[in-house]
């Protein structure tokens, strides 16, 4: 029995255009993924798209760091790909980076969850987490603000 709201799952009803295949592609290899599979049986639709090891190899799991400005404007932590936020560390109860934080450049600030899926959150930039804009256990998208870091 599928208990997941339908609003989760995007429409597959036509394929897409090849810019959102090629959009599809990095979002992988930034999540660390090698491939996708949509299919719509209905539809006799089935669109796989696989991305080559070197692919994931050349795509950094870190973001890189705007070039700081003297210690003055926040960085925003953007969600890398989309899913479930979890701001705790789901086997400690413990949250990866609350309000007053110190964190390094790299460091795992959250976790982005869908279904068995977990992808990480790192930290753009080392400073001190300043707010946390987005709520625990929201659906967020990819690019979403989660948080806001002050450089050091």
């Amino acid at each position: 029995m599928n208990t997941r709201p339908e609003q989760l799952v995007p429409a597959f009803d036509r394929l897409p255009e090849p810019e959102q295949i090629a959009q599809m592609a990095t979002w992988l290899a930034q999540a660390g993924l090698d491939s996708l599979e949509l299919s719509n049986e209905a539809a006799g639709l089935k669109l796989r798209i696989r991305v080559g090891q070197a692919a994931i190899a050349a795509v950094s799991p870190t973001v890189a760091a705007p070039p700081a400005q003297a210690g003055t404007a926040m960085v925003a932590v953007k969600a890398p790909y989309f899913g479930h936020l979890c701001l705790t560390h789901p086997l400690r109860d413990a949250p990866f980076a609350p309000v007053g934080a110190k964190v390094g450049q790299g460091d795992v600030v959250a976790l982005l969850t869908l279904d068995t899926l977990q992808v990480p959150v790192p930290a753009p930039v080392a400073g001190t987490v300043v707010d946390i804009v987005a709520q625990p256990d929201a659906l967020v998208g990819y690019g979403a603000v989660i948080l806001n870091i002050q450089p050091d």
